[in-house]
């Protein structure tokens, strides 16, 4: 399940994935759609989260924005 990894300092943030690639996160930016996979057994996020620098949290398709079925009525409705 994808989850959103918000930066809570007021300065830029690198965050090590366990793929190897780095999160370059301003102050205050989210970055979404990262697998939860990335997390599992990470200390060095593990020690960002208590620290209170990121908070994660999961997304689901109605945080993401709904399903396609619904985002497809909403086009149909607007063109009338």
């Amino acid at each position: 399940m994808p989850v959103a990894i918000k930066n809570l300092t007021a300065r830029p943030l690198f965050v090590s994935l366990n793929s190897g690639t780095n999160l370059r996160l301003s102050s205050g930016e989210v970055a979404g759609q990262v697998p939860d996979v990335e997390l599992k057994n990470n200390s060095k996020i593990e020690k960002l989260i208590s620290q209170r620098a990121i908070a994660v949290e999961s997304q689901t398709k109605k945080a993401i924005g709904g399903t396609r079925d619904q985002a497809s009525r909403r086009i149909r409705a607007r063109r009338g």
